[in-house]
């Protein structure tokens, strides 16, 4: 609106206030004034109109009397039904209402409790150029968005039987489409399904009316908006979470619910549905006033319960702290319970203890890991060893082209103190080339079945090997191809004294050396050295397979076999 056209309707206020004065004057119906404020009435052009007195009589007031007046006129508007415009009763009839006859009307009350008078302006006026309504006329509807919606066609009643007459609906000027699905016509309701936000606009409603023989056209417009759901956010309450509280017996216990801070926003403390001050109204159980605090940088609402002193009959019981904000409800409760046995001291020794006994374990394992071997395979918890087929426990490799002592004292470790302590003692039984051979047997053929038919290959090694290679090369060819190349035998290495000078040793020896480590001998020959439960002795004894579980006679059957 201009502010030309806002000037133009004060002005015309100011009239039509004056005009009314002048009008009250004019009438001498010596009757009260209502004191409401004048009520304008938008009639439109070319339809019947019912205009409705707002005096409404007592319900005890059975000969009051209701006359309609004109433009300050002291003519009484005629009473006849077939006049255009009559008065009947309460209610001033336009059939049909003209522009002419907008204006200033009377309606005058006269009953037991006095008389009374209101003036109301009817303003017919017509449609909006190229459109079937007035902006200023429209009904106007606000609607929550839902799945269907109902417009009602208003103020209808008094003219048609909603039950019996037709109404025709347009949506902006334009009829509605009324072979689909979405919308469907109930009496004065339209019915509209599956509603998007395309649905607002400006709806118009049209039914006939017959009066004395005479069709009129009756027509309402309605502009219909359509608002989302407001968004109900439930009450969110951060403590309490657990259920369960622990207290002591006999102490003062404080929970606290906490609750984000929303508008409207009221906690209550309530248990057995009933305000806590009222369930317990000895004082010992007390909700305080609610008060606003800031946790992790969020405003909170809080309000705290208090027991002065915790009883037996608490326990198990809830206490619900309840959350509205006047649109949703939410609580949360808590139980009070006995506080359980303090573990924490019983936590801490067994994880010591733990602690302890897998150190333990580790140490006793790594310094006695050769005795607990020995130890289980001579226990009756160990298995039999199964028969693999093989007949020799270990192949002894040896330098056999040493010289001087260094050649005595080999062959007395080899040929002596091994087969004494492993054979007599520990029941393995060994290969040793130039012991165990038979003249004329091919000795390629002899070593390489030999030590295909053993489970280790102990080479015993000496300075020898830091001049030349071993005394017979093919075996120590063969031994390695069956230790490297086929994998098929385990080798443990004895050094008769430490080695220092490894130039000339040859490569297989260097790596399996590298990779495993080797058994020095660093005792004496005597009767002492001879004991299997040395620790030189017992290193052998874990590197080699479990001994086989022989009597004397037994190992004495198979030594003359193997002669």
């Amino acid at each position: 609106m201009t502010p030309r056209s806002q000037q133009i309707q004060q002005v015309h206020k100011m009239l039509g206030q004056l005009f009314i004065f002048v009008f009250l004057i004019s009438t001498s119906h010596s009757c009260l004034l209502s004191g409401e404020k004048v009520k304008e009435t938008l009639v439109p052009n070319g339809e019947p109109f019912f205009v409705r007195c707002p005096l409404e009589p007592p319900v005890f007031d059975n000969s009051y009397n209701i006359t309609w007046f004109i433009n300050g006129s002291n003519t009484e508007i005629s009473t006849d039904l077939q006049a255009r415009i009559h008065q009947a009763s309460n209610h001033l009839k336009f059939y049909p209402a003209r522009l002419e006859d907008s204006g200033f009307y009377l309606c005058v009350y006269r009953g037991a409790n006095g008389c009374w008078q209101e003036v109301l302006e009817v303003n017919v006026f017509q449609n909006d150029n190229g459109l079937c309504y007035k902006d200023e006329a429209l009904y106007s509807y606000v609607l929550l968005s839902e799945k269907s919606l109902l417009i009602e066609c208003p103020d209808v009643t008094d003219y048609v039987d909603p039950a019996t007459a037709r109404f025709h609906w347009f949506k902006e000027c334009e009829p509605l489409n009324m072979t689909t699905d979405k919308y469907l016509i109930i009496k004065q309701l339209l019915s509209i399904t599956n509603v998007i936000p395309q649905d607002n606009g400006k709806y118009t409603c049209v039914t006939s009316f017959i009066h004395n023989g005479t069709n009129y056209n009756i027509s309402r417009s309605i502009t219909n908006t359509i608002r989302e759901l407001p968004l109900i956010v439930k009450p969110n309450i951060l403590y309490p979470t657990d259920n369960f509280i622990e207290a002591e017996l006999g102490t003062s216990v404080t929970v606290t619910c906490e609750a984000l801070l929303s508008r409207n926003l009221i906690l209550t403390w309530r248990y057995n549905e009933s305000f806590i001050s009222d369930y317990f109204d000895d004082g010992r159980v007390i909700d305080e006033i609610q008060y606003e605090a800031v946790k992790d940088g969020q405003k909170v609402a809080c309000q705290n319960i208090t027991f002065s002193i915790v009883k037996e009959e608490d326990y198990g019981l809830r206490f619900y702290c309840s959350a509205d904000n006047n649109l949703a409800y939410s609580q949360a409760f808590f139980i009070l319970k006995r506080p359980g046995p303090n573990l924490q001291g019983l936590l801490i020794a067994v994880f010591v203890t733990a602690a302890f006994l897998i150190m333990t374990t580790i140490i006793i394992i790594k310094f006695f890991k050769v005795d607990i071997v020995l130890w289980y395979r001579s226990s009756c918890f160990s298995h039999p060893r199964q028969n693999d087929g093989k007949l020799y426990d270990a192949y002894i490799m040896y330098p056999k082209n040493a010289i001087g002592n260094c050649a005595y004292d080999m062959d007395l470790f080899v040929l002596k103190l091994l087969p004494e302590v492993l054979e007599k003692q520990c029941t393995y039984q060994l290969f040793i080339l130039g012991r165990d051979d038979l003249p004329g047997q091919a000795i390629t053929d002899l070593v390489d079945e030999a030590i295909s038919q053993s489970r280790r290959l102990i080479i015993v090694l000496g300075q020898v090997f830091n001049e030349s290679n071993l005394g017979v090369d093919f075996e120590q060819k063969i031994a390695m191809y069956d230790a490297l190349i086929r994998n098929e035998i385990k080798v443990i290495l004895i050094e008769m004294e430490k080695i220092t000078d490894c130039t000339f040793m040859p490569e297989s020896i260097k790596y399996i050396r590298q990779k495993q480590g080797v058994v020095r001998w660093k005792g004496t020959f005597t009767e002492a050295s001879l004991s299997p439960n040395t620790r030189f002795w017992k290193n052998i004894r874990y590197r080699m397979p479990p001994a086989p579980r022989h009597s004397d006679k037994d190992l004495d059957y198979i030594r003359t076999e193997n002669l």
